[in-house]
């Protein structure tokens, strides 16, 4: 989902309207899929006790659905002649709705990944801790999340995600992938910080 994710948001115009139509259905499809797999999640929902990383991470999900439902309907929204049945004709405000809603689907969607990182993170900084190397790992991480925040400053998608208009300019495949994946990076260091900061406040209270 992800890569294909990554591949509609690289998409330009002389694609094809068709394509990314086609394409965007599949996510979708794929993602409702992805729910159906994790109805348990949905049906543990009214149980045990809501601690603040627990609310956290439910508003997260319950976020990220909403931004993919509002992608979905936008895309219909803005579609024209790809979604003929479609009572809605397309408009600069499907448009701007679906710009909007796919860079909180895609910004939400890498803080999701991150909590399925975390354990990785949290393996490596184990192991790297261990050895001579701790503060090396410890410096690689610290100029690696300066480097994705950096990134996602460049991408733009924070200006998509707050509906700020901006200049459209040539599609550098190289930097717009670059950019993304370490935007994707720094979302999951970013989880994993969240994640130990809430860990300690906990082993602290007790």
């Amino acid at each position: 989902m992800y890569i294909l994710f990554l591949y509609l948001m690289s998409y330009r115009a002389g694609r094809g309207l068709y394509l990314h139509s086609v394409l965007g259905c599949i996510l979708f499809a794929v993602f409702l899929f992805h729910h159906v797999l994790n109805l348990r999640w949905y049906q543990g929902l009214g149980k045990g006790k809501y601690t603040l990383r627990r609310t956290i991470f439910v508003m997260l999900d319950f976020l990220l659905l909403a931004a993919m439902v509002i992608m979905a309907i936008s895309s219909v929204m803005m579609s024209g002649d790809v979604f003929a049945f479609s009572p809605f004709m397309s408009t600069q405000f499907g448009r701007d709705l679906h710009i909007c809603s796919t860079a909180w689907g895609f910004f939400l969607t890498v803080l999701h990944i991150g909590l399925h990182t975390n354990v990785i993170f949290a393996k490596l900084r184990h192991k790297a801790k261990e050895t001579i190397f701790a503060y090396v790992y410890d410096l690689f991480f610290f100029l690696l999340f300066i480097a994705g925040v950096w990134c996602f400053i460049l991408s733009g998608l924070w200006m998509n995600m707050l509906h700020i208009s901006r200049e459209n300019s040539a599609f550098l495949p190289f930097n717009f992938y670059g950019e993304y994946l370490m935007t994707t990076l720094v979302a999951c260091q970013f989880i994993y910080l969240l994640l130990s900061v809430m860990n300690r406040l906990k082993k602290l209270q007790k």
